[in-house]
């Protein structure tokens, strides 16, 4: 099975990041009360991305949710190039980092200085940019709404 990763807010206003949510993890279920991962409260951004990874969009993840996309495709590539892998749970803070980082590698790719990664099986069709600008404009709609990325698998 492939990974889907997806943007989503806890439940609890008090879960802010990763030890946040690790101390609530560790609480009795009696003082933790209930816990979930809701859908981002605005779905437009999401619906806006490119999404035709044929043309340089990001794949869908496999149940066609916009809040979502095919993480396996660029796992590899974010943890060796970011040290950040999408098979864990990302809080807000390094989503940010991690657009930061993306950011400041795209322009250093779009001058050439950098090779850009090919991604799945895909020979070298003139995309592979356009798929990390799509990633990062994903990225974007994740930070401005203080969102987590949560790995489905």
């Amino acid at each position: 099975m492939g990974l889907d990763v997806y943007a989503v807010r806890p439940s609890q206003d008090r879960v802010i990041d990763n030890a946040a949510f690790q101390r609530l993890q560790e609480m009795p279920p009696e003082e933790r009360g209930e816990f979930g991962w809701l859908r981002p409260a605005e779905l437009e951004p999401f619906r806006e991305l490119p999404r035709e990874f044929t043309t340089g969009g990001l794949f869908w993840p496999s149940d066609g949710d916009p809040t979502g996309f095919r993480g396996q495709v660029y796992d590899e590539w974010v943890s060796d190039e970011f040290g950040v892998g999408l098979y864990d749970l990302v809080d807000p803070e390094e989503v940010r980092g991690l657009l930061k980082r993306l950011d400041e590698w795209l322009a250093r790719a779009e001058s050439g200085a950098v090779p850009v990664p090919l991604f799945g099986h895909d020979s070298d069709d003139g995309y592979a940019l356009a798929r990390v600008r799509s990633l990062a404009a994903f990225l974007r709609a994740v930070a401005a709404q203080n969102l987590w990325l949560f790995p489905d698998y």
